[in-house]
């Protein structure tokens, strides 16, 4: 990838995280970036090539830092805390909400390869989290282990939304201890 394209990229996707899919234009990462809106469009030929080249980095390099769901001498609790991680870190990093859970806020405005891709993250999160939760005795996926993941999704993207606007990561602290306590409670439930 060229170091344009990139810093477009990246422009790009600062400018999501902070306002949303409307909250840019090309003029806007034309002039972060010093070049003219035509190099831009010579990139990326409409906003929603731009916006889906934003996602879809965006969800692979987040995949990546997961890794796989069951790394050898892993437990359950260390996958979820290692996922909330991934939270706090881009918090810390950035001050922004996910990028992802920003453009879900607006789903009826994107177009419709970007809002593919948005499900796409989300799903991929889900499907790690069953995963990481861990499979039964036949290699299938735990009872409620979807709802379990999907919970964990939701509090987390919450949480940064909230640490987004309140500038205050304690949000996703605080999501993620009660992640491993709910984990910690069905594990009590389901040995008693």
């Amino acid at each position: 990838m060229s170091d344009k394209r990139t810093e477009i990229i990246d422009s790009a996707e600062n400018m999501v995280r902070s306002g949303g899919y409307n909250g840019f234009s090309f003029r806007d990462i034309a002039d972060e970036v010093g070049i003219k809106s035509a190099s831009v469009h010579y990139h990326f030929p409409t906003k929603e090539d731009l916006a889906l080249a934003v996602a879809i980095r965006y969800k692979d390099n987040f995949l990546a830092a997961l890794g796989e769901p069951s790394p050898e001498g892993s437990t359950p609790e260390s996958r979820i805390a290692h996922y909330s991680g991934l939270f706090q870190t881009a918090f810390d990093t950035s001050g922004r909400a996910c990028l992802c859970g920003m453009l879900s806020n607006e789903v009826v405005l994107l177009p419709e390869s970007v809002k593919q891709a948005v499900i796409s993250f989300v799903d991929a999160n889900v499907e790690w989290l069953q995963q990481a939760l861990g499979l039964d005795d036949k290699g299938q996926t735990k009872p409620k282990s979807k709802e379990a993941a999907q919970w964990i999704y939701c509090s987390l993207q919450g949480a940064m939304s909230a640490a987004a606007l309140t500038n205050d990561r304690t949000w996703i602290e605080a999501a993620a201890r009660s992640a491993l306590e709910r984990f910690y409670d069905r594990v009590e439930k389901a040995s008693n």
